[in-house]
């Protein structure tokens, strides 16, 4: 099966064609581990990569007037994400991690994770190191979810480059995700890292720029998929 590449406008824009394209270029996984293991399948694209031009606009998935369905995210939801889940590094009891906890991690030298790509953006800003670490070797042994079973992290790297976009320097991002519940947690998920790279602009003295993003594992369940016909008009065949 061959990857699926996308090009949207913006968030929102993207959500949608991913999950309208899903039913004719994902397959049946059964979940053998993690979120859901042996009580659902996931419909999965072999591989996404999706450039967005403008993340910073229109970010909430809009459902149809009448349709009753519940929109994916809130902006009130995204702001929460970004603020607690990727700016908040303390943990939770039981909480083995979470996204923020690994961005603002402690680096041997002083200083965190965040503030030593920040610093690298300011004085070297064409650099190829602004890279933050999500993920990390151990995982696999020490990261559990509240369901008492293995769950390492869904976001594995953000990636910031300072590239040429219409003769203006721009502060992009790139982040990868190893596994990805497209309906509810890719609008979620970009405009939480939007939040965040609209910052790191703003600190560093460069323009706002474009968002890239991959998967080998972006999927939506089966209890979403009646969800995602009725949006997308795609009955089953």
């Amino acid at each position: 099966m061959l990857p699926f590449f996308l090009k949207a406008k913006t968030i929102s824009d993207a959500w949608f064609q991913l999950i309208y394209n899903i039913f004719d270029n994902a397959y049946k996984q059964e979940i053998q581990r993690g979120s859901f293991e042996k009580e659902q399948y996931r419909l999965q694209y072999p591989g996404i990569a999706v450039y967005i031009e403008h993340p910073g606009e229109d970010m909430v998935p809009t459902m149809p007037p009448g349709s009753g369905l519940p929109a994916p995210t809130t902006m009130e939801y995204i702001e929460d994400y970004f603020v607690n889940y990727l700016m908040d590094p303390k943990l939770s009891e039981n909480e083995t991690y979470k996204y923020a906890s690994r961005i603002h991690h402690p680096m041997p030298k002083g200083g965190t994770q965040i503030e030593r790509v920040m610093e690298m953006l300011k004085e070297t800003p064409m650099t190829n190191q602004a890279v933050i670490e999500i993920g990390d070797p151990e995982d696999h042994d020490i990261c559990f979810g509240n369901d008492g079973k293995l769950d390492p992290p869904c976001l594995r790297l953000l990636d910031f480059k300072v590239i040429p976009v219409d003769g203006e320097l721009s502060l992009t991002v790139s982040c990868y995700f190893r596994s990805w519940d497209l309906w509810a947690g890719f609008p979620t998920n970009l405009g939480g890292i939007e939040l965040l790279k609209k910052l790191l602009a703003n600190e560093t003295g460069h323009k706002n720029g474009p968002m890239y993003a991959y998967s080998a594992g972006a999927h939506i369940y089966g209890y979403q998929e009646d969800l995602a016909r009725i949006r997308t008009l795609k009955s089953k065949k």
